[in-house]
Protein backbone atom coordinates (compact mmCIF):
# COMPACT_ATOMS: atom_id res chain seq x y z
CA UNK A 1 0.00 0.00 0.00
CA UNK A 2 1.34 3.49 -1.12
CA UNK A 3 1.03 6.42 0.72
CA UNK A 4 -1.46 8.19 -1.49
CA UNK A 5 -3.71 5.15 -0.99
CA UNK A 6 -3.20 4.86 3.00
CA UNK A 7 -4.40 9.05 3.40
CA UNK A 8 -7.30 8.52 1.00
CA UNK A 9 -8.33 5.71 2.60
CA UNK A 10 -7.78 7.84 6.32
CA UNK A 11 -9.45 10.64 5.58
CA UNK A 12 -12.10 8.85 3.62
CA UNK A 13 -12.50 7.12 7.17
CA UNK A 14 -15.01 4.52 6.35
CA UNK A 15 -12.19 1.75 5.48
CA UNK A 16 -9.31 2.61 7.29
CA UNK A 17 -7.74 -0.28 10.10
CA UNK A 18 -4.86 0.32 12.32
CA UNK A 19 -2.99 -2.78 10.56
CA UNK A 20 -3.11 -0.07 7.23
CA UNK A 21 -0.65 1.65 8.41
CA UNK A 22 1.46 -1.21 10.23
CA UNK A 23 1.39 -2.60 6.34
CA UNK A 24 2.18 0.55 5.05
CA UNK A 25 5.76 1.17 7.33
CA UNK A 26 6.36 -2.80 6.77
CA UNK A 27 6.20 -1.88 2.72
CA UNK A 28 8.29 0.76 3.29
CA UNK A 29 11.02 -0.82 5.31
CA UNK A 30 10.92 -3.32 2.10
CA UNK A 31 11.79 -1.21 -0.14
CA UNK A 32 14.58 0.56 1.79
CA UNK A 33 13.60 3.18 4.27
CA UNK A 34 15.60 3.33 7.61
CA UNK A 35 13.53 5.82 9.10
CA UNK A 36 13.25 4.74 13.22
CA UNK A 37 10.09 5.98 13.20
CA UNK A 38 9.13 3.35 10.42
CA UNK A 39 10.85 0.73 11.84
CA UNK A 40 8.56 1.12 15.42
CA UNK A 41 5.71 1.30 13.38
CA UNK A 42 5.98 -2.16 11.47
CA UNK A 43 7.04 -3.58 15.18
CA UNK A 44 3.79 -2.85 16.22
CA UNK A 45 2.48 -5.77 14.43
CA UNK A 46 4.12 -7.92 16.99
CA UNK A 47 2.52 -6.51 20.22
CA UNK A 48 0.02 -8.88 21.58
CA UNK A 49 -3.11 -6.17 21.44
CA UNK A 50 -2.15 -3.36 19.16
CA UNK A 51 -2.95 0.24 20.42
CA UNK A 52 -4.75 2.42 18.00
CA UNK A 53 -3.81 5.70 19.79
CA UNK A 54 0.00 4.10 19.95
CA UNK A 55 0.25 3.13 15.85
CA UNK A 56 -1.40 6.78 14.94
CA UNK A 57 1.13 8.26 17.21
CA UNK A 58 3.78 6.83 15.78
CA UNK A 59 2.54 7.76 12.03
CA UNK A 60 2.54 11.01 12.85
CA UNK A 61 6.72 10.59 13.62
CA UNK A 62 6.79 8.92 10.14
CA UNK A 63 5.36 11.96 8.74
CA UNK A 64 7.48 14.20 10.43
CA UNK A 65 10.67 11.78 9.64
CA UNK A 66 9.76 11.45 6.01
CA UNK A 67 8.89 14.78 5.37
CA UNK A 68 5.13 13.97 4.28
CA UNK A 69 2.03 15.58 4.49
CA UNK A 70 -1.61 14.62 4.41
CA UNK A 71 -3.88 15.73 2.00
CA UNK A 72 -6.13 18.60 2.89
CA UNK A 73 -9.39 16.83 2.05
CA UNK A 74 -10.98 14.40 0.66
CA UNK A 75 -11.28 15.49 -2.57
CA UNK A 76 -7.01 16.28 -2.77
CA UNK A 77 -6.97 13.01 -1.28
CA UNK A 78 -8.79 11.22 -4.08
CA UNK A 79 -7.03 13.44 -6.98
CA UNK A 80 -3.46 11.66 -5.21
CA UNK A 81 -4.74 8.21 -5.03
CA UNK A 82 -6.20 8.09 -8.49
CA UNK A 83 -3.01 9.78 -10.29
CA UNK A 84 -0.90 7.24 -8.08
CA UNK A 85 -2.74 4.46 -9.56
CA UNK A 86 -2.62 6.17 -13.10
CA UNK A 87 1.23 6.78 -12.42
CA UNK A 88 1.88 2.91 -11.95
CA UNK A 89 0.20 2.14 -15.47
CA UNK A 90 2.30 4.50 -16.59
CA UNK A 91 5.14 3.08 -15.61
CA UNK A 92 4.11 -0.83 -17.19
CA UNK A 93 3.26 -1.32 -13.13
CA UNK A 94 0.34 -2.68 -14.31
CA UNK A 95 -1.82 -2.86 -17.35
CA UNK A 96 -3.68 -0.28 -19.01
CA UNK A 97 -7.44 -1.59 -19.02
CA UNK A 98 -6.42 -2.77 -14.88
CA UNK A 99 -6.13 1.05 -14.60
CA UNK A 100 -9.28 1.74 -15.87
CA UNK A 101 -10.91 -0.79 -13.93
CA UNK A 102 -9.01 0.67 -10.88
CA UNK A 103 -10.80 4.05 -11.66
CA UNK A 104 -14.20 2.29 -12.34
CA UNK A 105 -14.09 1.03 -8.87
CA UNK A 106 -13.06 4.31 -7.50
CA UNK A 107 -15.91 5.61 -9.42
CA UNK A 108 -18.57 3.03 -8.20
CA UNK A 109 -17.21 3.01 -4.50
CA UNK A 110 -17.54 6.76 -4.20
CA UNK A 111 -20.66 8.06 -5.88
CA UNK A 112 -19.27 8.88 -9.18
CA UNK A 113 -16.76 11.72 -8.10
CA UNK A 114 -16.83 14.66 -10.56
CA UNK A 115 -12.73 13.91 -11.82
CA UNK A 116 -13.94 10.24 -12.33
CA UNK A 117 -16.38 11.31 -15.32
CA UNK A 118 -13.85 11.50 -17.05
CA UNK A 119 -13.06 7.51 -16.97
CA UNK A 120 -16.74 6.78 -17.77
CA UNK A 121 -17.11 8.78 -20.32
CA UNK A 122 -13.98 7.48 -21.55
CA UNK A 123 -15.08 3.72 -20.69
CA UNK A 124 -18.24 4.38 -22.28
CA UNK A 125 -16.95 5.97 -25.60
CA UNK A 126 -14.30 2.79 -25.99
CA UNK A 127 -17.67 0.22 -25.74
CA UNK A 128 -19.47 2.35 -28.37
CA UNK A 129 -16.46 2.36 -30.64
CA UNK A 130 -15.93 -1.88 -30.01
CA UNK A 131 -19.78 -2.18 -31.35
CA UNK A 132 -19.22 0.31 -33.70
CA UNK A 133 -22.66 2.32 -32.85
CA UNK A 134 -22.42 6.09 -34.02
CA UNK A 135 -22.56 7.15 -30.39
CA UNK A 136 -19.14 8.57 -29.81
CA UNK A 137 -19.24 11.32 -27.88
CA UNK A 138 -16.63 12.31 -25.83
CA UNK A 139 -13.53 11.05 -26.36
CA UNK A 140 -13.74 11.63 -30.77
CA UNK A 141 -10.60 12.91 -30.66
CA UNK A 142 -8.76 9.66 -29.04
CA UNK A 143 -7.47 7.30 -31.69
CA UNK A 144 -9.99 4.90 -30.10
CA UNK A 145 -9.05 1.78 -32.32
CA UNK A 146 -5.80 1.34 -29.74
CA UNK A 147 -7.56 0.94 -26.54
CA UNK A 148 -4.53 1.07 -24.43
CA UNK A 149 -3.13 4.16 -26.12
CA UNK A 150 -6.36 6.15 -25.14
CA UNK A 151 -6.23 5.03 -21.75
CA UNK A 152 -2.77 6.04 -21.15
CA UNK A 153 -3.36 9.33 -23.08
CA UNK A 154 -6.10 10.14 -20.82
CA UNK A 155 -4.42 8.97 -17.63
CA UNK A 156 -1.37 11.76 -18.68
CA UNK A 157 -4.18 14.41 -18.98
CA UNK A 158 -5.90 13.39 -15.71
CA UNK A 159 -2.42 13.48 -13.92
CA UNK A 160 -1.85 16.98 -15.23
CA UNK A 161 -5.27 17.67 -14.34
CA UNK A 162 -4.85 16.60 -10.88
CA UNK A 163 -1.94 18.88 -10.06
CA UNK A 164 -4.38 22.08 -10.91
CA UNK A 165 -6.93 24.11 -8.84
CA UNK A 166 -9.97 22.88 -10.72
CA UNK A 167 -13.86 24.15 -10.90
CA UNK A 168 -15.52 21.99 -8.35
CA UNK A 169 -17.74 20.01 -11.09
CA UNK A 170 -14.80 19.94 -13.23
CA UNK A 171 -15.22 18.15 -16.06
CA UNK A 172 -19.05 19.27 -15.71
CA UNK A 173 -18.43 22.75 -16.50
CA UNK A 174 -18.01 24.88 -19.33
CA UNK A 175 -14.80 27.39 -19.93
CA UNK A 176 -14.62 30.27 -22.41
CA UNK A 177 -11.46 29.62 -24.11
CA UNK A 178 -11.68 33.84 -24.88
CA UNK A 179 -12.70 35.72 -21.17
CA UNK A 180 -11.51 32.61 -19.30
CA UNK A 181 -14.90 32.33 -17.28
CA UNK A 182 -16.21 29.03 -15.51
CA UNK A 183 -19.97 27.95 -16.30
CA UNK A 184 -21.57 25.11 -14.37
CA UNK A 185 -25.17 25.59 -15.68
CA UNK A 186 -26.46 23.73 -18.05
CA UNK A 187 -23.99 20.91 -18.25
CA UNK A 188 -26.06 18.03 -18.96
CA UNK A 189 -25.54 17.94 -22.46
CA UNK A 190 -23.90 16.56 -25.46
CA UNK A 191 -22.95 20.14 -26.99
CA UNK A 192 -19.70 20.52 -27.93
CA UNK A 193 -19.58 24.43 -27.51
CA UNK A 194 -22.05 27.47 -26.84
CA UNK A 195 -22.24 31.03 -26.64
CA UNK A 196 -20.22 32.71 -23.52
CA UNK A 197 -22.35 34.35 -21.16
CA UNK A 198 -19.73 36.52 -19.80
CA UNK A 199 -18.19 38.24 -22.73
CA UNK A 200 -21.03 37.44 -25.58
CA UNK A 201 -18.58 35.07 -27.96
CA UNK A 202 -20.13 32.50 -29.98
CA UNK A 203 -18.77 29.24 -29.79
CA UNK A 204 -15.98 30.32 -27.20
CA UNK A 205 -17.95 28.39 -24.15
CA UNK A 206 -16.41 24.84 -24.57
CA UNK A 207 -17.61 21.98 -22.70
CA UNK A 208 -14.96 20.16 -20.78
CA UNK A 209 -16.50 16.70 -20.55
CA UNK A 210 -14.81 16.53 -24.69
CA UNK A 211 -10.76 15.39 -24.06
CA UNK A 212 -9.60 18.01 -26.58
CA UNK A 213 -11.58 21.03 -25.07
CA UNK A 214 -9.51 19.72 -21.79
CA UNK A 215 -6.42 19.58 -24.00
CA UNK A 216 -6.50 22.64 -24.90
CA UNK A 217 -7.72 24.07 -21.53
CA UNK A 218 -4.89 22.82 -19.65
CA UNK A 219 -2.10 23.78 -22.34
CA UNK A 220 -3.55 27.41 -21.88
CA UNK A 221 -3.26 26.97 -18.07
CA UNK A 222 0.40 25.57 -17.47
CA UNK A 223 1.60 28.15 -20.32
CA UNK A 224 -0.27 30.65 -18.06
CA UNK A 225 1.22 29.31 -14.99
CA UNK A 226 4.92 29.15 -16.46
CA UNK A 227 4.58 32.96 -17.85
CA UNK A 228 3.62 33.81 -14.07
CA UNK A 229 6.68 31.85 -12.76
CA UNK A 230 9.10 33.76 -15.25
CA UNK A 231 8.07 37.11 -14.07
Amino acid sequence: MDFTQLVFKRIDGSWIKTHDYIDWANELIEGGCNAQSTWELAACRWDAEIDPDQVERIFHLCLSELGLELPSDWYCALCAYSSSICQKMLQGRMTPWDCMGEMLTISDDHNEPYIHWIWLDLVDDLHQWKNKTDSILFNGALHLEDSDECIRTVAQQFIALCCMSLPEKFPWVWCCETCEAISEESTFTKTKTDTCTECGSASALKNMRFFEHRDAWLKIAQSSNQGRALR
